[in-house]
């Protein structure tokens, strides 16, 4: 399952340390990929390069998403990588303990043999997807978003516009014998698209994450309505039998094989499902309509300097060097993802969602932030977030339970 979350936050650093003895031609990084994925492939390749064209030996540790989660301490004591692997809704831990030098700067460096520099070739949502209200605190080389992903082979331009007319096609589906979602219920924060989309998708980025800092948050109307769309779902039996202990990820391969008509989740899909595929599907994919401002998620995942590191500059110098089209092509044609560079273009699959980006007015970065506070999130969001979308408790509960625990949460941070 690879979220952005999961990424990043599972990151661990081993082998060499980076201690005062590092050479200065020499970077040190960590990565959270396997070197047998596409895109530790990809680095692997970026880093031989950077030496051939610099002299600057990388020292590439791939530790993979279940390395120790240890990163942080060891760049605090002064021994940690130059470079690590980041996200959106992770880069704010390092952020918060001074670990993430500002890249603004890095804006402005020359992508090599191209003749433009990185501003050039990045567009401003991602830009902003990857800086917090003071910095550019990494460098995306992947978008990714959230969508309702379904078979083009089987419901050509399927693409309902309003809440109404997705639950009439949701209703239509029920009524002719088939399921029309599927949902991986034991992955709770997967369960968090669909309140999340429906707020922040009408009102914008700051709507969601408001709820963990102020509990009149919860009195908008917005939030109701939200939440009211939720328990719609779960009131109305569109979900496969007994969806919330459904282990991942059996209800998206389910929806691969044609079990189930969609499928609201993360622009990794078509990749994570590709072998269980039923022959013929066309995946394609259409933005949950929640209608006010139809905000995009633009989230991204990327690369972050140590601001303890050894070799910042050369670090930075690295960050430009791999942004050139040639290797941003290949997290389109290798990695089977949205290039963080628009004039790359992502896999057909996925040209709904890089156009989608591309031509937001509104946009807001994964789960609206909420996610960087972690003891919100995962132990009172999520599980309340759980009792909605299993119908365990109404949406007019979910808004009074919400403010309450929102409310009692700030009163024990002091």
């Amino acid at each position: 399952m690879l979220t952005v979350g999961a990424l990043a936050l599972s990151v661990g650093a081993c082998g060499k340390k980076n201690g005062s003895a590092a050479s200065e031609k020499e970077l040190v990084y960590t990565s959270s990929w396997g070197a047998n994925e596409p895109q530790g492939k990809l680095i692997k390749s970026i880093a031989d390069d950077f030496t051939k064209a610099t002299g600057t030996k990388v020292d590439l540790k791939f530790v993979g998403r279940k390395g120790t989660d240890t990163l942080p301490t060891e760049m605090n004591a002064g021994q940690g990588p130059d470079l690590f692997d980041t996200s959106t809704d992770s880069v704010g831990a390092f952020v918060a303990q001074n670990l993430a030098a500002p890249l603004d700067d890095v804006l402005d460096m020359k992508v090599p043999g191209e003749g433009k520099k990185v501003r050039d070739v990045l567009p401003e949502s991602v830009v902003k997807a990857s800086t917090d209200k003071d910095h550019v605190r990494f460098m995306a080389h992947t978008v990714i978003s959230t969508a309702v992903w379904y078979d083009a082979s089987k419901h050509a331009g399927l693409a309902p516009k309003t809440w109404k007319e997705f639950i009439a096609y949701l209703d239509e589906a029920k009524k002719d014998g088939r399921t029309p979602l599927g949902q991986d219920g034991t992955v709770n924060f997967y369960n968090a698209y669909w309140f999340y989309s429906a707020l922040v998708r009408s009102e914008g980025a700051g709507s969601l994450s408001a709820l963990g800092k102020d509990p009149a948050a919860w009195d908008r109307p917005a939030v109701l309505a939200a939440a009211k769309k939720v328990e719609e779902l779960a009131d109305g039996g569109y979900f496969q039998k007994d969806f919330m202990a459904t282990k991942y990820p059996a209800a998206q391969d389910a929806w691969a094989q044609g079990k189930y008509d969609l499928n609201l989740n993360g622009t990794w899909l078509a990749a994570e499902t590709g072998s269980k595929l039923a022959k013929g599907t066309e995946v394609a994919s259409f933005q949950l309509p929640a209608g006010g401002k139809n905000s995009v998620e633009v989230g991204t995942l990327g690369w972050g300097v140590n601001a303890k590191g050894h070799n910042v500059e050369a670090a930075k110098e690295f960050l430009a060097f791999a942004l050139q089209k040639k290797y941003e092509a290949k997290i389109s044609t290798d990695a089977h993802n949205i290039p963080a560079r628009p004039d790359v273009p992502a896999p057909g699959y996925l040209a709904g969602v890089q156009k989608d980006v591309a031509e937001a007015k509104f946009t807001h970065r994964t789960y609206d932030d909420m996610a960087a506070d972690k003891n919100w999130w995962n132990n009172v969001f999520l599980p309340l977030d759980d009792q909605l979308l299993s119908g365990k408790i109404d949406a007019a509960t979910f808004v009074k339970t919400g403010k309450k625990k929102a409310a009692d949460y700030l009163a024990s941070k002091g």
